[in-house]
């Protein structure tokens, strides 16, 4: 896999692929060194020129067959995290006792502990 120039992702991972904590350390130096040719590859906009390249444009072409190498998992792993779409939750818990406020507890059986002064 030829290196085209560090690769930077500033958009998801500000402060780099290894601060992150997404990484590990080499997952982070194989997207820094090599993330311009693979990103190129996994695009079509540039051509494989080794077998290295060529097996990992062939991972990710449709009805390929599945070839796990260390780039292909590496960069797998950079779309599960970039291109995932997130969703949020809201969760409130509500008493429905009309006669109790919320802070209190009203049934007596509280297992705190009360001391005396």
């Amino acid at each position: 896999m030829r290196n085209l120039g560090k690769y930077f992702d500033n958009k998801h991972f500000a402060r780099g692929f290894s601060r992150s904590g997404e990484f590990t350390i080499k997952e982070a130096q194989i997207l820094e060194d090599y993330g311009r040719t693979m990103q190129g590859l996994f695009e079509g906009s540039i051509e494989a020129q080794d077998a290295d390249e060529e097996l990992f444009a062939s991972a990710f072409q449709q009805g390929g067959e599945v070839i796990d190498s260390a780039y292909s998992s590496c960069w797998k792993k950079y779309l599960n995290k970039t291109q995932r779409k997130r969703s949020y939750t809201l969760c409130s818990t509500v008493k429905n006792n009309s006669d109790a406020s919320s802070y209190d507890d009203n049934n007596g059986d509280s297992d705190d502990f009360l001391l005396d002064n």
